[in-house]
């Protein structure tokens, strides 16, 4: 089904935002945890780190509302509507995902780097939060295109 006009170009940009919004909130969320625990190697990568993750987590906004412009506008507008599961579901996960990413893994990547800094090595109790949180927040960037592209329900 071709997707042609406005539709089309906005359809597009939701594409590209999660390609190069999404993309490197999930990577950040698997490889962040590992490079606080390598120490000062790694604090090139991990300065810069807490306020890339605040700018890309505040541009999903940007991918969230191209993609409720979409809905009630798509090929199938007028049996899809805002109250879907599959885009309720989506919505929530990207809050959990996003909420996540700002506070705890960014935070935790910004205490890494200080402890890093003064100690020599990030304090080892608080990495398996980092990692978890960051596979957290993967597991719902995942499914978040998971559900976008199987639209359960449909």
């Amino acid at each position: 089904m071709p997707h042609s006009g406005p539709y089309g170009l906005v359809l597009t940009l939701h594409v590209l935002g999660a390609l190069f919004v999404i993309s490197p909130l999930t990577f950040a969320g698997l490889c962040l945890p590992a490079l606080a625990f390598v120490g000062h190697r790694a604090l090139p990568i991990l300065r810069p780190a807490p306020w890339l993750l605040r700018i890309a987590a505040v541009a999903s906004l940007g991918v969230v509302a191209l993609g409720l412009f979409l809905v009630p506008r798509g090929p199938f507008g007028e049996i899809r509507g805002y109250g879907d599961g599959w885009i309720t579901s989506s919505m929530a996960l990207w809050a959990i995902a996003t909420l996540l990413t700002v506070t705890i893994l960014a935070g935790g990547v910004s205490t890494a780097v200080a402890e890093i800094e003064q100690t020599g090595m990030a304090a080892r109790r608080r990495l398996p939060w980092l990692a978890l949180t960051g596979l957290i927040t993967t597991a719902c960037w995942i499914s978040i295109v998971y559900l976008m592209v199987v639209k359960p329900g449909m």
